[in-house]
């Protein structure tokens, strides 16, 4: 995923967690008492007394789902490259060696229109058979090559995982504030306000671990379409090249 991408995604976030707070601040300046007024100060609306909180785990939590819908959007495209039907699928087609190279140029060029992982895969196990002529050697490139394709799309997710972690921390750190500040003003015997301070600093850890929730999800969603992409290709492409090999 590029920076710009990423900076695109960062700003979405940021202008969405900023309106929410607004609308927050504008219901909890509106209304005086009540469960209402509780909902407008869990979310962040007294924005001086802790809801800044909210809106930095807001930012983190609509950051990460935007790079997660990226990411499941990605899965989406190569998914399509199955469509084409590159190989054969017919249970009696076998595939002499002599079409390989036919088939490396064929896909070559489609590579070149749309880039794709398994596009890429076919390409690889095609050279490694044109140089070794070798059924064992091109399930051993194939198997590499699934484990460097999954170590890079981890690493494409590394800035998700890192929010992931963020959004409860940044809950934390806010009742760790307001744990503080409330034993600041304790000598001053207050207690409805050291009690609503209380109730702030907890609240931040209340929302950052609901969204940390919702956004593990759709994490662990995003990593299973990841893995069945990987397997997908794997498969198609042994029980579609490899296993329809004629070898002379």
């Amino acid at each position: 995923m590029k920076i710009n991408e990423k900076l695109a995604d960062f700003f979405k976030a940021a202008i969405i967690s900023i309106s929410i707070t607004f609308i927050m601040a504008i219901g909890f300046h509106f209304v005086s008492e009540g469960i209402l007024r509780r909902f407008f100060i869990l979310f962040g609306g007294d924005f001086l007394g802790g809801g800044y909180i909210q809106c930095l785990t807001f930012t983190a939590f609509f950051w990460a789902f935007f790079e997660i819908k990226h990411q499941l959007k990605i899965i989406l495209g190569e998914n399509k490259a199955f469509k084409s039907k590159i190989l054969p699928t017919e249970e009696k087609h076998l595939i002499i060696p002599s079409e390989i190279s036919e088939l490396h140029l064929k896909v070559s060029s489609l590579n070149k229109k749309k880039n794709s992982l398994l596009y890429k895969m076919i390409i690889k196990a095609c050279l490694k058979f044109r140089a070794t002529k070798s059924i064992p050697e091109m399930i051993e490139i194939i198997s590499i090559q699934t484990d460097i394709n999954k170590e890079l799309s981890e690493s494409d997710q590394s800035n998700i995982r890192y929010l992931t972690w963020v959004i409860p921390s940044i809950g934390f750190v806010g009742t760790v504030l307001g744990i503080s500040q409330a034993l600041m003003i304790a000598n001053s015997g207050d207690m409805e306000v050291i009690t609503a301070t209380l109730g702030v600093a907890f609240d931040t850890t209340l929302v950052s671990l609901l969204l940390s929730i919702i956004i593990m999800w759709y994490y662990h969603a995003l990593l299973r379409e990841n893995d069945l992409l990987h397997a997908k290709i794997k498969d198609y492409v042994i029980e579609n090249l490899i296993n329809r090999i004629e070898i002379e």
